[in-house]
């Protein structure tokens, strides 16, 4: 059974293929690696940063779109690129633009669900994971948000290496209140989406906090490097019948996390009613 993180450090493109066969992974566009050169160069001023992504008439339209988008959280509209990056600052930005990386640069549909289900279940799990991460760890509510948005990246490429089995998998995902997505993969695939997500974020070079947050957000709470609103999202399933919000209630309002069940069924539903709109920005690209 691959386990990421106890594999022998090599290349990570060659890992990926190892696990699911000859899948070509997407290089991010040169337009996006500048900016993100120049968000990693303290040198760059925000001006500069600002007018780099004026050069990507798409990523400034996303970047906005996403500033703007309900579920990022603030408190009024902006329609200025220069004034949304001062207000987002580098590492908000820097989740931002390797977000809308990630969307372009992985396969545009999945077999085993439309894929407007699946960036519609990423987007609940990112502004509920925001919103989580205001009441217990503050000072990550941006990258939980980036991780709760990524986490299942994984899953997208399981299902185009076979996707008659990923079908199979899946359905009994949402059909058994105790089945877990993670284990059912291990079982058939000897790996799991946790573990090519976070591969393939290791080969675009993502920030350490999200491969860490990607391959381990099914791992148990005690074990886990991602942070504890990542975690709990990771519970929440993209079938509207059995979308997972009661098995993740059940584990928030107990330890080690003791969320108020009033409070936190208030989270669901808003996170619920914020996604709709951050998935149009990716289902539709």
């Amino acid at each position: 059974m691959f386990d990421f993180f106890k594999r022998k450090k090599k290349n990570p493109l060659d890992e990926l293929k190892g696990l699911v066969g000859n899948f070509e992974l997407i290089s991010f566009p040169a337009a996006v690696m500048n900016v993100l050169e120049m968000l990693r160069d303290p040198e760059s001023t925000i001006s500069e940063i600002a007018s780099q992504i004026e050069m990507d008439p798409g990523m400034h339209v996303k970047v906005l779109k996403m500033v703007n988008a309900a579920g990022f959280g603030l408190a009024k509209k902006v329609s200025n690129l220069q004034h949304a990056v001062t207000i987002m600052g580098r590492s908000r930005l820097e989740s931002m633009v390797l977000t809308i990386a990630v969307a372009g640069s992985i396969p545009p549909a999945m077999a085993c669900m439309p894929m407007a289900d699946f960036w519609r279940g990423s987007a609940r799990r990112a502004c509920l994971a925001r919103l989580l991460a205001q009441h217990i760890h503050a000072a990550t509510q941006a990258e939980s948000f980036t991780a709760g948005l990524l986490q299942d990246i994984g899953m997208v490429v399981m299902d185009q290496t076979n996707p008659q089995l990923y079908g199979a998998i899946f359905r009994k995902w949402h059909g058994d209140a105790e089945a877990r997505i993670d284990e059912l993969e291990r079982a058939h695939f000897g790996f799991d989406h946790a573990a090519v997500g976070a591969l393939m974020a290791e080969s675009w070079g993502l920030p350490e906090y999200l491969i860490q947050a990607i391959g381990a957000h099914h791992l148990p709470w005690d074990q886990s490097p991602a942070e504890q609103a990542v975690q709990l999202v990771a519970m929440l399933k993209y079938q509207a019948e059995n979308d997972g919000s009661d098995a993740l209630i059940g584990a928030a309002t107990n330890p080690p996390y003791g969320i108020d069940e009033t409070l936190l069924s208030e989270m669901i539903t808003r996170a619920f009613d914020d996604a709709g709109q951050f998935a149009s920005l990716f289902s539709s690209k």
